[in-house]
């Protein structure tokens, strides 16, 4: 059966080698092997072995961890929907600008005018340093709406 060279193109005649190039397995003539390092497949453990080292492994960790907790891929806790009024009450009771505040928190005040008026919605790390310097929570719990 004849091969060509994946590099030259050239029909290789003589004896096929596979050469790493750039991390990608050619298999070239003998010209081109020289522009690549020698490259062995890796060995296939068959199956039954590989079944009976998982067995053994899960048998030995199962012994000695506690069984694994499920994770909780919903997050129980949302922004308020009146979140805009919240900072905007809260500002106003510590007698603050937006400047002011912005000053503070270190943002800009543009951005917390945008909060109070409800155009944008704070992510969560400007939720949490809302809440942080004007002490409120703006985050709730699905369950008490």
């Amino acid at each position: 059966m004849s091969s060509f060279c994946e590099l030259c193109g050239r029909k290789v005649i003589d004896e096929k080698k596979t050469v790493l190039i750039d991390g990608i397995a050619f298999n070239v003539c003998k010209g081109c092997s020289k522009r690549g390092k020698p490259y062995t497949p890796p060995i296939s453990i068959s199956n039954a072995k590989t079944s009976s080292i998982t067995a053994a492994r899960t048998t030995a960790s199962n012994k000695s961890i506690s069984p694994m907790r499920k994770i909780d891929m919903t997050d129980n806790t949302i922004l308020n929907p009146e979140f805009a009024k919240l900072i905007r009450e809260a500002r106003m009771k510590k007698g603050l600008t937006h400047d002011q505040l912005g000053a503070q928190m270190n943002e800009k005040a543009g951005l917390l005018r945008k909060f109070e008026t409800g155009a944008l919605r704070p992510d969560e790390l400007l939720a949490k340093k809302l809440q942080r310097f004007l002490g409120i929570h703006l985050y709730v719990s699905i369950q008490e709406e």
